[in-house]
């Protein structure tokens, strides 16, 4: 068994990449193995018989240098046949060998000798080869061609070696061309429905091809709008920002210009008033930098990189940006620990996400009201559960199935995209995670957002405490 399958390994181990080719491949190298081995064994046979003593019949001279010959040039086209095989020129290789074999029938049917319709195996062999592997067309040529041999054959005989009568060597002529036809028919009807399959295979194939051409084409005109898209929706968020961080900016002027004015009463008071200024107004410098490098980073047009990071420390970070949405009547609240909520995607992504409900919230609740984020974790499946929720006015039951759609917005013309939340369930989807939106008219509304705890990460921070 570890001998016939370091065979079949060896045997199937050739560059063709044709797949009908390939099929037939291991056969053609076994026969011509066969062919290459038995024809010179048997003629050996033959002769070492005759040798010692064993009645043959006495051939003529040239009979026995076309026996010899034809044998000889059959045994070689064989072996030249496995080699080109074993290249990856299976079609070259079988076009060799019936060469070889209609050479050996032609030189046969000139020889005299007793007729046998149906004795010789080599135009079978032939006929099956050439309609099997080489095709249609070459299997009707190979039947001409034994039409021609036979017929030269028969001319042979009749001429050269002066037969007597050309009926009974006419009738057996035919009758074996009557036999080579069935079988050129059969081996035609044969192949027809493989070839029908494989036109029709081959067709698809290509078919197949363009539309996954086409399909890779859309995917990646898809992810560039994707990327354009959540770009659009940072720009967007920071421009919703841009109110509340103006106004932070200008608090931070008035602190610095008011310690300014007043600079001579300050230096009446001495170093330690000047050192509580001074320390007052990098208080205030320092937060104003912070949120500055935090919507510059945020607005920077990368690509997307996926990261491991806490999300517990990232909305803590993110909790100022959150506060520039809202009016003062507004309440910001964050109920989350302060770390250990390991999970991977893009941050920038994640923000986004968080700014964009922040944002949509916002504007369910012009007058003011509360906003809740919660994170927690559900260590029976592994995920954490971040929810959004607000106590604006809610969604009815069709806005809620609809909400997800891109471009689908119940807000004035000029005052939204419908993007925001489509934004928000692709970045979900990409990372694995899922998206519920609970909701009712009047009674607020919360998105449940639920994403892959980074297990390894957690695992190896529990070993380091």
């Amino acid at each position: 068994m570890v001998i016939w399958h370091r065979l079949r390994n060896w045997l199937n181990n050739t560059p063709i990449t044709d797949p009908i080719d390939q099929h037939y491949a291991s056969f053609m190298q076994l026969l011509f193995a066969t062919i290459g081995v038995i024809a010179p064994a048997l003629k050996m046979a033959v002769y070492v018989a005759r040798l010692l003593g064993a009645p043959m019949h006495r051939e003529p001279s040239i009979d026995l240098i076309l026996d010899l010959g034809t044998d000889a040039f059959t045994t070689a086209a064989a072996w030249t046949g496995l080699f080109l095989t074993r290249r990856g020129h299976l079609r070259q290789a079988v076009l060799l060998l019936l060469s070889a074999l209609l050479f050996s029938f032609a030189a046969g049917e000139m020889s005299p000798g007793v007729e046998q319709p149906a004795g010789d195996p080599t135009p079978w062999l032939v006929l099956a080869l050439a309609g099997q592997i080489l095709g249609r067309r070459a299997l009707w040529m190979t039947y001409l061609a034994l039409l021609v041999c036979m017929t030269l054959g028969a001319l042979w005989t009749a001429f050269a070696i002066h037969a007597p009568s050309l009926v009974p060597l006419a009738t057996v002529r035919v009758m074996r061309a009557m036999i080579f036809l069935l079988i050129a028919v059969i081996v035609d009807q044969t192949m027809a429905p493989l070839r029908a399959a494989l036109t029709e295979s081959q067709s698809r194939g290509r078919e197949l091809e363009k539309l996954n051409a086409n399909l890779a084409q859309e995917i990646v005109m898809r992810e560039k709008a994707q990327d354009h898209l959540i770009h659009a929706q940072k720009l967007e968020a920071v421009g919703r920002i841009a109110t509340g961080v103006a106004h932070d900016f200008d608090n931070v002027l008035n602190v610095v210009l008011g310690y300014a004015a007043h600079r001579d009463r300050l230096a009446d008071r001495g170093m330690p008033a000047l050192i509580g200024a001074m320390e007052d107004i990098e208080l205030q410098a320092r937060r104003a930098l912070s949120i500055s490098r935090k919507l510059l980073n945020f607005a920077r047009k990368d690509v997307v990189r996926s990261e491991t990071f806490d999300a517990a420390m990232a909305v803590h970070e993110l909790q100022p940006m959150l506060r520039q949405f809202f009016a003062a009547n507004t309440s910001l609240r964050l109920e989350a620990p302060r770390a250990g909520l390991h999970i991977r995607m893009d941050r920038g992504q994640f923000e986004l996400m968080l700014l964009n409900l922040a944002a949509n919230a916002a504007d369910a609740m012009p007058q003011g009201g509360e906003f809740r984020i919660r994170l927690a974790e559900d260590a029976g499946e592994k995920m954490l559960t971040l929810a959004v929720q607000d106590t604006g006015g809610g969604m009815s039951e069709e806005v809620r199935q609809r909400a997800f759609e891109p471009f689908y917005t119940t807000k004035p013309w000029g005052y939204g995209t419908g993007l925001g939340l489509a934004a928000v369930f692709d970045i979900v989807t990409d990372a694995r995670g899922s998206v519920k939106i609970d909701s009712n008219l009047g009674e607020g509304t919360m998105f449940q957002l639920r994403l892959p705890l980074q297990e390894l990460i957690r695992t190896v921070q529990g070993a380091r405490a």
